[in-house]
């Protein structure tokens, strides 16, 4: 980790030792890289501080609750109840102090009729602590019979009747937190599994990123997708540094092949197209960027009906050039039975050490080559039957003989003999 006072320069501007925007961008994500984006379990780490709106989480008052840790949820759900026992006990002492009732000595075997006989509003009241049994009664639905309120007390009642309405409010918020707290699927996370690392070899002659994942319960997902996301540093033609751009991974939405039917563990793969963000990286190059991939995967939980997320990520030293995941199904007594043991598993195949740019590049020369080869046989196959046929049909290629002479002057001598007969 860097110390804070670098972290301060990187954010300073002022003064003449202030680094330039690149240079501070290129600090602050070389720290970002040391703690992750998001960690391997699936936790983001970004931490949101200097809010000054703090009223707008009591807008949503049950989501915040909801959202709490469980030792502050417990402490709201338990001082919800005691501040509402101590209130109300705190009224029902004032009430019976000015009616004059602690004053008063009031067995708790007194009868109904010398209780109302007496004019007392409250029976078994004579201090703040039977105030607050009281209070605790009256909320809880106890009745314990030995404490009540007089019908002549108007406010008594009144007090009571909203002591009940308060009790019933709060006791569908807390229960109702409590439900959805406990029934969340966020645990449901814990028992999807994601392989340690990302490789990438060819699979049908296309180099692809491939992970590995997996479910352990018998109840799987419902709609299962997943996606995929880039963050990566880039510098804009402005100038401008941006140390979290995101960028989509395509995991075959186009397909459907990023909606899965997750029974048993799938390879889930990237091909590393001409629009990839892995088009230019090379097995030197993947050591030297500095990137985070981040794999989530959102389904709806089968016995709850709720919808889960679950994510992960890989930095580029989790990311296995040349290798592929170790099959860990096989067939056993009639069924598909799977191996978790070789889950993590990979073994190295041989893959060139370019980029799929460079052996896209590699193979287009490769395929002129080849072309110009055929194209230049074709080309002289013409060319030697053009040269062949002008050959036959030049005139100083025609040779004459003397016997040819002889034969066409005896040709022309009797053709001249027969015109002469036939003037005579």
């Amino acid at each position: 980790f860097l110390s804070g006072k670098l972290l301060r320069e990187a954010f300073d501007c002022r003064g003449g030792n202030s680094l330039n925007v690149y240079a501070r961008g290129k600090l602050l994500f070389s720290y970002y890289l040391q703690l992750r984006y998001v960690s391997k379990d699936g936790k983001c780490r970004v931490n949101l501080g200097h809010i000054d709106e703090r009223g707008r989480f009591l807008s949503d008052i049950f989501t915040s609750f909801v959202d709490l840790q469980y030792r502050w949820f417990l402490f709201v759900f338990m001082m919800c109840y005691i501040t509402t026992w101590f209130l109300f006990a705190g009224l029902y002492y004032v009430n019976a102090s000015i009616r004059g009732d602690l004053g008063q000595e009031q067995p708790l075997g007194t009868t109904r009729n010398q209780y109302v006989g007496q004019n007392h509003c409250y029976l078994g009241i004579d201090g703040f602590i039977s105030a607050l049994l009281f209070s605790v009664e009256t909320q809880r639905t106890i009745g314990y019979g030995s404490r009540t309120v007089s019908p002549t007390c108007h406010e008594g009642v009144l007090l009571v009747m909203m002591q009940c309405i308060v009790g019933s409010m709060i006791d569908a918020l807390m229960v109702g937190c409590m439900f959805v707290k406990i029934s969340r699927p966020k645990k449901r996370a814990e028992t999807l599994l994601f392989s340690r690392t990302c490789v990438i070899a060819n699979r049908d002659d296309q180099l692809c990123l491939m992970f590995r994942l997996g479910d352990l319960r018998e109840s799987h997902m419902v709609d299962a997708k997943i996606r995929a996301k880039l963050i990566k540093s880039r510098q804009t033609a402005e100038g401008e540094f941006l140390p979290l751009e995101q960028t989509e991974i395509d995991l075959g939405y186009e397909t459907g092949s990023d909606r899965l039917f997750l029974v048993e563990p799938q390879v889930i793969q990237h091909n590393i197209g001409a629009s990839s963000p892995l088009w230019d990286l090379g097995p030197v190059q993947l050591r030297r960027q500095q990137f985070e991939i981040i794999v989530i995967l959102e389904g709806t939980v089968e016995a709850t009906g709720m919808m889960c997320q679950a994510k992960t990520s890989y930095i580029e030293t989790e990311i296995e050039w040349g290798a592929r995941f170790e099959p860990c199904m096989t067939l056993e007594k009639g069924s598909f039975r799977v191996d978790l043991r070789r889950f993590h598993t990979t073994y190295k195949v041989p893959l060139p050490n370019c980029s799929a740019s460079q052996a896209h590049q590699l193979m287009v020369l490769a395929g002129c080559k080849v072309q110009s080869h055929t194209t230049c046989g074709e080309w002289g196959a013409w060319a030697e039957g053009t040269a062949v046929e002008d050959k036959d049909k030049s005139p100083s290629n025609i040779r004459f003989t003397i016997g040819d002479i002889q034969e066409e002057r005896m040709s022309e001598g009797n053709e001249s003999e027969a015109s002469a007969k036939q003037m005579l």
